[in-house]
């Protein structure tokens, strides 16, 4: 049987490709600074790297949204150094999982409590994916009028984490429902 590695795999390969998307995304931020515009449509070279990074990786950065918010981290190079934990975290979660197994084996927990807990879980990512829908709208409704390729960048910006926001919520809704089930069919 081959050794399980996967907890430091992932978080190792997945922390450099963050590394390397964040001094990517900080030397597009001093370019726009040096021209001293925002560069309008196409802005693709300058939004890649962002893309890319919160695609790849927006549970980590949903995660550490409200760190955000408490350490008041206004700034892009702030949000990233904060971030870049998160994703390292985050990745060794999964490769944890993977490791362990994708499917819990038999457990002591009490199945009731963490059905509930899961279920709350569900609804903060189903309620996150709902804002991103909200927002894309409203950006849709005051801006799409004009021109087609500002709000379809916006959405590309958005579609990582609308991706991830919706599948955690249905994975964790099927947890949630799997547990209660369960809870439901023991003595």
């Amino acid at each position: 049987m081959l050794p399980r590695r996967f907890r430091f795999i992932l978080p190792a390969a997945f922390g450099c490709l963050a590394l390397g998307l964040m001094v990517w995304e900080l030397h597009n931020e001093q370019v726009i600074q040096k021209i001293g515009w925002d560069p309008a449509p196409p802005i693709w070279p300058y939004q890649t790297a962002w893309i890319l990074l919160q695609g790849i990786n927006a549970p980590a950065f949903v995660i550490v949204l409200l760190l955000f918010k408490v350490l008041r981290a206004e700034t892009h190079g702030a949000m990233l150094f904060l971030e870049l934990p998160a994703v390292i975290l985050w990745w060794w979660f999964i490769g944890w999982r993977v490791d362990s197994g994708l499917l819990p084996r038999k457990t002591a927990r009490p199945r009731l409590f963490w059905g509930i807990a899961v279920g709350i879980v569900s609804l903060a990512f189903w309620s996150c994916g709902s804002y991103i829908v909200m927002e894309q709208i409203r950006f849709w409704s005051e801006y799409g009028e004009r021109d087609w390729v500002g709000p379809m960048l916006f959405f590309v910006r958005q579609a990582g984490p609308l991706f991830w926001c919706f599948l955690l919520g249905l994975r964790s809704a099927a947890a949630a429902s799997r547990f209660i089930i369960s809870t439901q069919r023991t003595p």
